[in-house]
């Protein structure tokens, strides 16, 4: 019993030298100066998990959700995730009218020094599979 509790502080001591380690702080992740979407997705009450598939270019500032047929576009809820630290205008979340097929979305970064202009579109495909939006 006194190897497991001896065993149990070292690991403690051990584990608090690796998790306080430079390269684990949050700036690494996200500096304050990034102006990214990272996570576009369509409610599952909407289009489930398996009936979607989203694309990133952060070249072009353009993301494309690819849905399979037979959905309403004017009961979406788009969700749309900035980095951490950012700010995204105008608030993603909510059930829009998304019959035009695209929104747009300026993310800020925390320190406000970079704006970026996301389109996000969604594309009705017959299937999934080598379609993939940019070749």
């Amino acid at each position: 019993m006194m190897k497991k509790i001896i065993f149990a502080i070292f690991s403690v001591f051990l584990l608090s030298f690796v998790a306080c380690e430079d390269s684990y702080v949050t700036e690494d992740i996200a500096s304050s100066s990034d102006a990214r979407i990272i996570r576009v997705s369509i409610d599952v009450r909407d289009a489930g998990y398996d009936a979607q598939r989203t694309f990133y270019n952060h070249d072009l500032k353009e993301i494309i959700v690819q849905v399979l047929p037979d959905k309403d576009w004017t009961t979406f809820k788009v969700f749309v995730s900035p980095v951490l630290f950012a700010t995204m205008s105008p608030y993603a979340g909510i059930t829009e009218d998304w019959s035009s097929g695209s929104k747009t979305y300026t993310i800020t970064s925390g320190d406000g020094s970079t704006t970026n202009t996301y389109t996000v579109r969604i594309v009705e495909v017959a299937e999934f599979g080598n379609n993939h939006p940019w070749g």
